[in-house]
């Protein structure tokens, strides 16, 4: 059950995900106009609403994903150890694990998930320790852990608390690419956890039902 809500959780969160990228297009146009003196101060930050609505919700969907994941691989670490399938990390490192350094990086949950999908092979013959790991949980932690590296150099590079509204129309401009190239890695990313959660949970599930 709990791979089902993960999942149907996912299939809401990315389709947002797909709105906020055309939302930053318009944005890009706005912010152009603005700069051009052909729209007003008023006009464009009146664009600001439907953004910060859509991060709402995004924010929202991606905390009922982050307490599903942790709660989906906490128990699915509990059912490896009863199979004596346990690998390095415990159960409670599907929760912790989250949290240690390096934190953006999330080694631990990408090395917990390899061990989980070695431990869920049906299939497997001696020592399950050798079962080889889908390349989607790789695809996923270089799009979720590493590649967005790079954009938050680049976020904190030009973070202000005091910017005018002129100085934020600047660096939407500006910045455009990196925006939308970290905004299209963040789908793929859902998209590519989407398909580790899918995958993994339907081997874990034959694997108790033969166990």
């Amino acid at each position: 059950g709990l791979g089902k809500w993960l999942g149907i959780c996912l299939m809401a969160l990315i389709p947002v995900e797909v709105l906020s990228v055309i939302i930053s297009i318009g944005n890009r146009s706005k912010a152009r106009d603005f700069l051009d003196g052909r729209i007003t101060e008023n006009d464009y930050t009146s664009t600001v609403g439907l953004a910060a609505l859509i991060g709402f919700v995004t924010f929202a969907l991606f905390i009922a994903v982050a307490v599903l994941t942790v709660v989906w691989m906490f128990r699915m670490a509990k059912n490896a150890q009863v199979m004596q399938r346990m690998g390095t990390w415990k159960p409670g490192w599907g929760i912790a694990g989250w949290f240690v350094p390096p934190f953006v990086l999330y080694v631990v949950p990408y090395l917990m998930l390899r061990d989980l999908w070695k431990a869920s092979d049906p299939d497997a013959t001696g020592d399950w320790r050798q079962n080889r790991v889908g390349p989607i949980v790789t695809v996923w932690w270089v799009l979720y852990g590493l590649a967005p590296l790079a954009f938050i150099t680049v976020t904190f590079a030009s973070f202000q608390l005091d910017r005018t509204a002129l100085d934020a129309a600047k660096e939407i401009d500006n910045k455009f690419g990196v925006t939308l190239l970290s905004s299209v890695v963040q789908v793929a990313a859902a998209i590519a956890f989407l398909l580790v959660v899918r995958q993994l949970t339907d081997r874990h599930r034959r694997t108790i039902s033969e166990t």
